[in-house]
């Protein structure tokens, strides 16, 4: 047995030819359990592809798809398939390799290549936003909330590019002049959901578009689940906006509490379809985020580029914002009551509490209860 070194010793880099076996290698369509059998035998991909087929099919089983590929990738003309990636701009950089994320190599399914377009994430706080594809106007508006609150404080922003929570966590970030890396399903000349072109093409221009799937791979279903590990491993924090109670987000919060990572939920309505998994994982022990200026908190961003942010513009109220947060106190009030002093009408409220909590000023205590959170000291009135 030859075992593959992908220890402590990290190369700067590698050369051309080996990048080129490397993406003969992660084409190959085998499972991850396949890919390290293969390696931990025969050492490289090279002498992989220099092996007789008999022997392989030993190691691997008779798996007709790889036999195939086998059979049929001699004809193929690897060195120009790797010049088309270079021409398209998509980078590959193997495990072993020293700009390869430090953050996944504790995994033990730690992905042997990424293909990526963009730079890929170093020792800098990353933050995953994740939630419900189908997500409710109010999560998408936490989701940028939370998003923005990150690209300002200088943490970047991990996800799936999907649509919804996802999407409107990254976008917010980018429109700040964040950093932002979408792990995609498919191969990153793919976009997929086609809805988000034009969060592709800003992530493809001003973030990272990352993925363990060679270029040209279709978005598979099982490709999701799998992809999720990668999301939650490049991240310290995990952040669950919205998400039902059978939900792929709750996977990635799995892999998360797996990983060690800690996890955070936005706690929603109990009769509400969207909040049930939020919900669950706070039952189970995930932090409850309440605002996003809470979530820099527990990340330990005190000062630096948010402080000074904060000192120079601090939060300015609408008059109705002012007239509505004046009303309230730390002691939860109904919303009726709001209704009764303000004069306000009930749907006004109910924008005005939102906008409140974007900002960080008030809380939604119980299902139609909200107080303010004491940091109104930052607002101008």
């Amino acid at each position: 047995m030859k075992l593959c070194c992908f220890g402590k010793d990290r190369r700067k880099g590698m050369d051309r030819e080996e990048k080129i076996d490397w993406h003969w290698f992660l084409n190959m369509p085998i499972s991850y359990i396949g890919q390290k059998k293969l390696l931990e035998h025969y050492g490289n991909p090279k002498k992989v592809k220099d092996a007789p087929l008999e022997e392989i099919m030993q190691i691997i089983g008779k798996i007709q798809v790889g036999i195939e590929y086998l059979k049929t990738s001699k004809n193929t003309d690897w060195k120009k398939a790797y010049q088309k990636l270079e021409e398209e701009g998509i980078q590959l950089t193997i495990k072993g390799e020293e700009r390869y994320p430090s953050q996944l190599l504790p995994l033990y399914d730690a992905p042997y290549g990424l293909y990526h377009i963009g730079e890929l994430p170093k020792k800098e706080i990353c933050v995953s936003v994740v939630g419900a594809r189908n997500c409710s106007r109010y999560g998408s508006e936490v989701a940028a909330a939370i998003g923005r609150a990150l690209a300002e404080a200088g943490v970047s922003v991990v996800s799936g590019m999907a649509r919804g929570i996802d999407g409107a966590g990254q976008w917010a970030a980018l429109e700040k002049g964040g950093k932002s890396y979408a792990v995609l399903g498919s191969g990153v000349d793919v976009c997929y959901p086609e809805e988000n072109r034009k969060l592709y093409q800003r992530l493809k221009k001003e973030g990272t578009l990352i993925s363990e799937f060679p270029p040209g791979s279709l978005p598979l279903a099982w490709h999701f689940p799998v992809r999720n590990r990668i999301i939650s491993g490049l991240s310290q924090v995990l952040v669950v906006v919205e998400a039902r109670e059978k939900s792929g987000s709750l996977i990635t919060a799995d892999l998360a509490l797996e990983q060690g990572k800690d996890i955070y939920a936005v706690p929603g309505r109990m009769t509400d379809s969207l909040s049930k998994g939020c919900n669950e994982l706070i039952k189970n022990g995930a932090g409850i985020l309440l605002s996003p200026r809470m979530l820099l908190e527990e990340l330990g961003i005190f000062g630096g580029k948010q402080e000074k942010n904060s000192k120079k513009s601090s939060i300015r109220l609408a008059e109705k914002e002012n007239l509505l947060y004046s009303g309230l106190d730390l002691t939860p009030k109904a919303t009726e009551a709001i209704c009764s002093e303000t004069g306000l009408a009930l749907a006004e409220i109910a924008e005005i509490l939102l906008s409140l909590q974007l900002k960080g000023l008030a809380v939604e205590v119980g299902t139609g209860y909200y107080a303010r959170t004491g940091k109104g000291e930052d607002c101008h009135r």
